[in-house]
């Protein structure tokens, strides 16, 4: 199919060069028609809408330049190439092109000036409508494409919020996977202690009833064997609170020296025989102020997760040092605070960890080992601790170059301790002859509680509740020492009922009592604080020191 010829208005008052025109136009092939006025000319371009108007610019009616600028106005498609003979001037060509005109030739025009400038213009025009229609196929396909893209991210952005809530709903499967290993474990070792307990007790129970007499060597075994279980429960308890990070620590000034020379024979069995083992301790070592229990499981925690590391065999190296930190220390910089510390540096050559892991490394049960090897409670321990003792905790891994983790705990002045020669015998523990007021809403609890009190010379009465204690206090029997559990059930709580009774009677000592670590702090704030579980002996020393007597509590 032939493409369409080129349409051409011819606009000239002159009938003779409209005629030339014409003849050497329609000869090239082009379509002509004509018009001797200038509003014909404006007529029929709207009409026929040509492809060229050649257009003298001195017409009857009116200028040539006006119906161009008429013709551009409302069809700027339509090339307009002005002419003259009348009009020669730099001066006219200039207003000419101004005026919309796309080309100006001043007449007499040579014929082969005339067909080559109009097949320039026409060439022009058609490369400007190419130009145009690929911009506009182009701004198509820019449009179709934004829009495909617009769909595949909003497609992506479902996939991945699937896929976060997919992850979301594995990391809570797994958190309660390993919290069923976890509490499993935890049962396990307290149904141990409880038969450990109960049967001792049992032994002792039969022993009675049967009136068969005991050597006082065995009952002491029995119960000690009992008494032992019981701390060892205790101990459980400290852990499982400072993996929650709110257990309560038994701050002791701590000498590294020692305490890493008993620990060293144990942590290098732990690292076991493929690891290179080493442990040195720097000269002149500050103490420290803290849990001793604590301090050892952590270092031990740190030792098995550096073994872990290196499942091929490596080594592992605790270095113990002072450092003093100032505004200028790169640990400052990355949240330290300044200060004199004890640093402990636990480094091995295993298989170190990405940034990413590094990020989320102290978070409970996140755990990069298999199912089954780790429960990702170990540097959450650590880390608890560590907080808990005013300390601060640094990593330096990158994968495959091993890792390095500096545990910083804050130097103490150490206290002077109690005697080494103090008589640990609980029937030489201090006794009084004051009456004391229990609190407790647990009976077996107050119960047990009000027996050993009477048993260090005490008289004794007891409270089921708040509004009781109350009560009491305001009967006419005097009250030395009031003592009371924390967390009670009956609208007021221990230390809200210590508050009362501090604003009814000001001078009445008190002793609070609990195994809840969220109640710390009171002590230093307000009222003294006895921590379950304790021993008889300290708890008589906690009495006597709320009494006003000069008792060491360390």
């Amino acid at each position: 199919m032939s493409a369409e010829p080129s349409r051409i208005l011819i606009v000239d008052d002159d009938e003779a060069a409209r005629y030339v025109k014409r003849r050497l136009l329609q000869a090239q092939g082009y379509t002509v028609s004509e018009a001797s006025l200038g509003r014909d000319a404006v007529v029929l371009a709207a009409a026929e809408e040509p492809h060229l108007a050649l257009l003298d610019v001195k017409l009857p009616d009116v200028s040539g330049i006006e119906v161009c600028r008429e013709i551009k106005s409302r069809y700027p498609q339509i090339i307009v190439l002005q002419t003259s003979a009348a009009f020669t001037g730099v001066a006219d060509r200039t207003r000419a092109l101004d005026g919309g005109a796309d080309s100006y030739l001043v007449e007499p025009i040579e014929p082969d000036e005339l067909i080559a400038t109009v097949n320039a213009l026409l060439r022009m025009r058609d490369a400007e409508q190419q130009a145009g229609r690929i911009t506009r196929n182009l701004e198509q396909l820019v449009d179709e494409r934004t829009h495909e893209l617009a769909e595949a991210n909003r497609h992506l952005a479902d996939e991945i919020a699937d896929r976060r809530q997919a992850e979301a709903a594995l990391w809570h499967t797994q958190k309660l996977d390993l919290i069923g290993q976890l509490t499993g474990g935890i049962a396990h070792d307290f149904n141990n202690l409880l038969m450990v307990i109960s049967g001792n007790l049992e032994l002792l129970h039969e022993a009675f009833d049967g009136g068969a007499k005991l050597p006082p060597a065995e009952i002491r075994q029995l119960l000690g064997n009992a008494e032992a279980a019981t701390e060892h429960a205790a101990k459980i308890t400290q852990q499982l609170l400072a993996f929650a990070r709110r257990s309560t620590l038994t701050e002791e000034t701590v000498c590294f020296t020692d305490l890493l020379a008993d620990s060293e024979g144990f942590l290098r069995r732990a690292a076991g025989e493929a690891i290179e083992f080493s442990c040195a301790c720097g000269s002149g070592l500050w103490h420290c102020r803290v849990d001793p229990v604590q301090l050892e499981a952590a270092v031990l925690n740190l030792v098995v997760n550096a073994r872990d590391a290196m499942p091929r065999g490596g080594k592992l190296n605790i270095e113990v040092i002072n450092v003093s930190l100032d505004r200028t220390s790169n640990e400052v910089e990355r949240g330290a605070p300044i200060g004199d510390y004890v640093k402990i540096v636990v480094s091995d050559t295993g298989e170190g960890m990405s940034p990413d892991v590094i990020e989320r490394v102290f978070e409970p049960f996140f755990t990069t080992k298999e199912v089954g090897k780790g429960s990702g409670l170990g540097l959450s321990q650590v880390y608890g601790f560590v907080k808990q003792s005013g300390g601060h905790i640094l990593i330096d891994s990158k994968p495959g170059k091993g890792t390095m983790l500096s545990v910083y705990l804050p130097r103490s002045v150490p206290l002077t301790e109690p005697s080494a020669n103090a008589d640990p015998d609980p029937r030489h523990a201090a006794r009084g002859s004051e009456t004391v007021l229990i609190v407790d809403d647990n009976e077996d609890v107050r119960e047990v509680t009000a027996v050993i009190v009477r048993s260090l010379g005490y008289e004794v009465l007891t409270a089921g509740d708040a509004a009781e204690a109350l009560a009491l206090l305001h009967s006419p029997r005097g009250i030395d020492l009031l003592m009371s559990d924390i967390v009670m059930s009956g609208g007021i709580n221990g230390f809200e009922l210590a508050k009362r009774v501090h604003v009814l009677s000001p001078g009445l000592p008190i002793l609070l009592i609990s195994g809840y670590p969220a109640d710390r702090g009171i002590e230093a704030d307000e009222f003294p604080i006895l921590r379950k579980p304790y021993r008889r002996e300290q708890l008589a020393r906690y009495i006597r020191a709320a009494l006003g007597d000069p008792v060491v509590l360390s």
